[in-house]
């Protein structure tokens, strides 16, 4: 990491109403993705869970869908809005079994037991994932459940090439690189597990492919160039001008049609792995 922006609890998309809207386009986009990795991981009825970096509470509703009305998640994230965001969510639907907090995950402490620790695009924002999973793998003891999702943008691509789609992914990737992001952190969870002190994980590489008018791929993506641009023109990374973010969407989706190709997002990696 090597951006001055990063700070042990740095989030460099920021927390603007459009970025927690983008959050839940995303949630919905790669939902059933985290879905099948909690259920492989062992997350079950009765089952306390804690959520770490829950935004406005997508994986924690999918959590407490699975550990129902005799279990409990607690999420948690450093954002005042977005918790209370969360809270009105669950509130909305009248979720029992699921709170938030507002709490650093860098720094985070356990105040009660919980049988799993989860998280979905967190640990690529932390500026020492090892040592923030060794921390609560210590305080939750034995039997403990951790399952992470995280992703590989490098593993994102048109196909045949989109000369679009390919600067698109170039803007992207250079700007979360030099903001201290780790951009491939999917790859990087096993070793995160055992440089943790955690036995090697279960892991699973899962995506999307997406092609046609209609997809949300086209979407996805100009929704992350329109929150990191900012950071893009000041790192030098790209204008506005050369973006176009208003239309890129469109000109993104008129030239893989015209190609009758196909997007690959990026993959997204699952681990998990019990406290020994």
């Amino acid at each position: 990491m090597n951006s001055s922006l990063s700070t042990a609890s740095a989030y460099v998309l920021g927390h603007s109403d459009p970025e927690v809207q983008r959050l839940e386009n995303q949630a919905r986009f790669i939902g059933d993705l985290t879905d099948d990795i909690l259920r492989r991981a062992g997350l079950a009825p009765g089952m306390r869970v804690l959520d770490l970096g829950c935004g406005s509470g997508d994986v924690s509703f999918l959590a407490a869908s699975l550990v129902g009305p005799g279990g409990s998640v607690l999420g948690i994230d450093q954002a005042p809005g977005v918790i209370e965001k969360a809270r009105e969510r669950a509130r909305h639907v009248s979720l029992d079994n699921v709170r938030f907090d507002v709490a650093s995950v860098a720094d985070f402490d356990l105040a009660e037991p919980v049988d799993a620790v989860i998280g979905r695009l967190i640990l690529l924002h932390l500026p020492d994932p090892a040592a923030t999973l060794r921390r609560l793998a210590a305080q939750a003891g034995a039997s403990t459940l951790f399952v992470f999702h995280e992703m590989d943008m490098s593993t994102a691509r048109s196909l045949p090439e989109s000369p679009l789609c390919a600067q698109g992914l170039h803007w992207i990737r250079e700007t979360f690189r030099r903001a201290g992001v780790e951009t491939d952190m999917g790859s990087k969870l096993y070793s995160t597990f055992r440089r943790a002190g955690l036995p090697g994980p279960q892991m699973l590489l899962s995506g999307r492919f997406e092609g046609g008018p209609d997809s949300f791929a086209y979407r996805y993506m100009a929704e992350v160039l329109r929150t990191l641009l900012p950071l893009a023109e000041r790192f030098g990374v790209a204008s506005a001008d050369a973006v176009g973010i208003d239309t890129f969407a469109a000109r993104l989706r008129d030239e893989i049609v015209a190609l009758d190709g196909i997007m690959q997002p990026p993959a997204f990696i699952g681990a998990w792995a019990r406290v020994a």
